[in-house]
């Protein structure tokens, strides 16, 4: 695990951090990187299969852990008796250079802090981490590179360049 990039998306609410990742993935997968993408959410009502199928229904019934298996994916479901840390959501991750995760505001990884005007045009106080901001509000993140929504590619370039990092340190350099 320790030899691929993880970096957390971090903001407020509505900010637009899963907009932003659905126009970064393709910019990274197109210079040949695979991706995986961990999203964390604080609430517990979040549908993850649709009421009425069998999985669903498996899951309802009590099942402690369902598994849905297709020509071209796996679904896990695991119930947890406490919210999980990081490391157990990682742990079958395999095969890709970096993770992107959305959310894990107090973790330790580097950060990308996402800041829309219309939601909110302060950082987040004390956030630890921060390595850049993707932003629309003018002179905001004049400590760390800053990137607007629309610079996908001076992002992936960002992003490219912390994974030659990560190789870098990895290898001694």
């Amino acid at each position: 695990m320790s030899t691929m990039l993880m970096l957390s998306f971090v903001g407020r609410s509505n900010s637009g951090k899963t907009t932003l990742l659905e126009k970064l993935i393709p910019a990274l997968i197109r210079r040949g990187y695979r991706i995986a993408v961990v999203k964390h959410t604080l609430r517990r009502d979040v549908e993850t299969d649709i009421p009425g199928k069998d999985t669903r229904r498996l899951w309802d019934a009590g099942a402690a852990h369902t598994t849905f298996i297709t020509p071209d994916r796996i679904v896990h479901t695991h119930r947890c008796a406490a919210e999980p840390s990081l490391d157990e959501a990682l742990r079958d991750i395999r095969d890709v250079d970096v993770i992107l995760l959305e959310g894990y505001k107090g973790g330790n990884l580097p950060k990308i802090e996402v800041i829309r005007a219309a939601r909110d045009t302060a950082l987040i106080p004390g956030l630890e981490g921060r390595v850049a901001c993707v932003t629309d509000v003018p002179d905001l993140c004049y400590d760390v590179p800053r990137f607007g929504f629309d610079d996908i590619v001076p992002l992936a370039d960002f992003i490219e360049s912390l994974i030659a990092e990560q190789h870098g340190t990895l290898a001694g350099n």
